[in-house]
C-alpha cells in the first residue's frame, strides 16, 4: 500500500524492515490544547500505523507466519513442502531468557540507608515486575520497542501499580528539537459500533498536565485523508486534569532505530526455511521419480498392471534402429553441498544476532575462555550490556515516576531516596571463569587496589558494593589485608562456602 503526503511516495514493505519511525512534533507544553493536539494527530496517526503494521507483522512472523507458508511451486506443483524452521522464535527466546532471565535488582550507589532500597525492591515483587520485565523485553526483540505505563495505586499497601502495554496501539510523541524530550503520549483503543458494523477508535492522550480524549473514524491512519476528530471533554472537570503531572507512558527502545532482532536476519531466516523446503522437495521426488518408456507403446492399463506385477516386457525392434528402454528421470540435489550453504547462512544469522551457536563437538584441547569465544557466548554477553544501557535509560525514567509517588504517599516508607542513590542490576550468571577471576581479584588485593573498585573490576557479583559491605563486616579490621587472620567461627564459614562452591562447579 502506498501513501502519498506532500508529494512524496511514502512506502512500507514487509520484506523491507528497517525499524520503527520515531514520532516527533514541534508543539511546546505551553501550546497543548485540544485543537493543537488534533493537529499533531493528524501527522503522526498515519505514520504510527504504518509502524502498527509492521508490529502486527513481526509478531505474527515470531509465531510462526512466515513467507515460506506462501511458497508457490511452479514445476510439479504437487510436491511443494513448506518446512518452517521458527528460529525467530529461538533468537527472541534466546535473548529474553539470557539477558531478562534473572530479576531485575536495585541497589544502593554510595553510602544510603538500605531500608529505602529494600522496600522499593519489595514493591516491585508485588508488582511481579521480574515477569513484566520478560514480556517487556519480548516486545523490544520483536518489534524493536515496548511501552509501560505506571499509576498510583489506591487499593494496596503498594504505592504504585505497573502495566505493560501493546506496542501496536501505544506510542509517545518526543519534541523535535535537540532535546528530544516527551511531549505527549497516547494510548488507541478500537471500537465497533455494532448497529453499523463500522470500526472507530478512542484515543487517550496524556500531557504533563491534561488528560485529553478524542473519537475518530476508520481512516484516521490513512495518509491525505480527511481526518475527522472529535474532542470529547469528560463532564467532570478533575478528569480533564492530569494530577500525575507526567506522562505515565514510559517508552522502552531496543535502540535508537526501534529495530527488532528478527528483522535484522529476516532475509537470513527466509532463505533457511527455503533451503530446508526444497531439500524436503528433492527428497519427494526422487522417489516420486518421472518413468520415460522409449519406443514403447502402453496405455494406463497395462501401466498399472506394470506397477502390480513389478516388471514389464518390452519387444525392441533393434533392426530399425529403435531399441526399447525404460528409464527414470532423475535430477538430485546434492546435499553436502546444500548443508554447507545452510550451515553458513544459520551462523550467519546467530553472529548478526548475537546469539552463541550450540557445539555438538567436545574439544578438549580449548581453554574454557577459548569456548566461550569460539562459540559465541562472550560475544552475546557484549550485546546483552548493549541491551542493558538502552533499558537502563527509560527505567530511570520509571524510577523518577515510581519514587515521585512513594513521597507522595503517606507510610510508603521511602521518603528521601532519588535516581542518583539507585544502581540497576542485571543479574546473570557471572560464575564462568571464576578461577581466572578470583586470581586477577588477588593480584589487585597486591596492588593495593581499593576493594571497591577491585570487586567491581572482575564482574563476578552484581552487587560489588553489597559484597564489600558484607566482607568487611565479616573480617572487620582486617579485611582486604593480605595476611589477615580468622577467628574459628570464621574459618567454619568460609569451609562450608567452599565446600558449596566445588559442589556447584562440579554439578555444571
Amino acid at each position: 500500500m502506498a501513501f502519498e503526503k506532500d508529494g512524496v511516495n511514502i512506502k512500507y514493505l514487509f520484506d523491507n524492515l528497517f525499524g520503527r519511525t520515531v514520532l516527533k512534533t514541534s508543539a511546546k507544553d505551553e501550546e497543548l490544547n485540544p485543537i493543537t493536539i488534533i493537529q499533531v494527530l493528524r501527522d503522526v496517526l498515519p505514520i504510527h500505523f504504518d509502524n502498527r503494521k509492521q508490529i502486527d507483522y513481526l509478531i505474527g512472523y515470531y509465531k510462526g507466519n512466515q513467507d515460506i507458508l506462501n511458497k508457490v511451486k511452479l514445476i510439479r506443483e504437487d510436491i511443494n513442502n513448506k518446512v518452517l524452521e521458527n528460529n525467530a522464535f529461538h533468537i527472541v527466546e534466546f535473548k529474553k531468557g539470557y539477558v531478562y532471565g534473572d530479576p531485575i535488582q536495585y541497589v544502593q550507589r554510595g553510602d544510603i540507608e538500605k531500608e529505602e532500597i529494600e522496600k522499593l525492591n519489595r514493591f516491585m515483587v508485588d508488582n511481579d515486575k521480574p515477569s513484566k520485565d520478560k514480556d517487556l523485553a519480548e516486545d523490544m526483540y520483536i518489534c524493536g520497542t515496548s511501552y509501560r505505563l505506571v499509576f498510583p495505586s489506591y487499593e494496596s499497601d503498594v504505592p504504585f501499580v505497573i502495566y505493560n502495554s501493546n506496542p501496536k496501539d501505544t506510542a509517545v510523541i518526543y519534541d523535535s528539537g535537540y532535546e528530544g524530550k516527551p511531549v505527549m503520549a497516547f494510548y488507541v483503543a478500537t471500537k465497533k459500533n455494532y448497529l453499523t458494523n463500522q470500526i472507530y477508535y478512542i484515543i487517550t492522550v496524556y500531557t504533563k498536565t491534561k488528560i485529553y480524549t478524542f473519537k475518530t473514524n476508520d481512516r484516521a491512519f490513512e495518509y491525505g485523508s480527511e481526518l475527522e476528530i472529535d474532542y470529547i471533554p469528560d463532564k467532570l472537570a478533575s478528569a480533564e486534569i492530569n494530577w500525575l503531572g507526567y506522562i505515565p507512558i514510559i517508552e522502552y527502545p531496543l535502540n535508537k532505530s526501534r529495530l527488532g532482532i528478527i528483522e535484522l536476519v529476516k532475509s537470513t531466516l527466509d532463505a533457511l526455511n527455503k533451503i530446508s523446503s526444497n531439500d524436503i522437495d528433492d527428497i519427494e521426488q526422487f522417489v516420486q521419480s518421472l518413468l520415460a518408456l522409449i519406443n514403447v507403446d502402453i496405455d494406463v492399463e497395462e501401466y498399472k498392471k506394470m506397477l502390480e506385477a513389478g516388471a514389464i516386457k518390452l519387444m525392441s525392434n533393434v533392426d530399425r534402429g529403435q531399441p526399447a528402454d525404460i528409464k527414470l528421470i532423475t535430477n538430485k540435489l546434492s546435499h553436502s553441498e546444500t548443508k554447507i550453504l545452510y550451515d553458513r547462512l544459520y551462523n550467519n544469522m546467530l553472529t548478526i544476532a548475537g546469539v552463541p551457536r550450540m557445539s555438538d563437538k567436545v574439544s578438549s584441547g580449548d581453554t574454557g575462555q577459548a569456548r566461550l569465544v569460539g562459540e559465541g557466548w562472550t560475544m552475546a554477553d557484549e550485546r546483552a550490556k548493549q541491551d542493558e544501557l538502552s533499558f537502563k535509560v527509560a527505567e530511570k525514567q520509571l524510577l523518577k515516576i515510581v519514587l515521585n509517588i512513594c513521597k507522595n504517599k503517606a507510610n510508603s516508607g521511602i521518603t528521601t531516596l532519588t535516581t542518583s542513590d539507585i544502581e540497576i542490576k542485571f543479574t546473570r550468571n557471572k560464575s564462568d571463569n571464576i578461577l581466572v577471576k578470583t586470581q586477577a581479584l588477588l593480584n589487585m588485593q597486591s596492588a593495593q587496589v581499593a576493594p571497591a573498585v577491585a570487586f567491581n573490576v572482575i564482574g563476578l557479583f552484581s552487587d560489588s558494593n553489597e559484597v564489600v559491605n558484607q566482607s568487611s563486616a565479616f573480617y572487620g579490621e582486617g579485611f582486604w589485608q593480605k595476611d589477615q587472620t580468622m577467628t574459628p567461627e570464621q574459618e567454619a564459614i568460609t569451609d562450608t562456602v567452599d565446600t558449596e562452591v566445588k559442589a556447584d562447579m562440579q554439578v555444571e
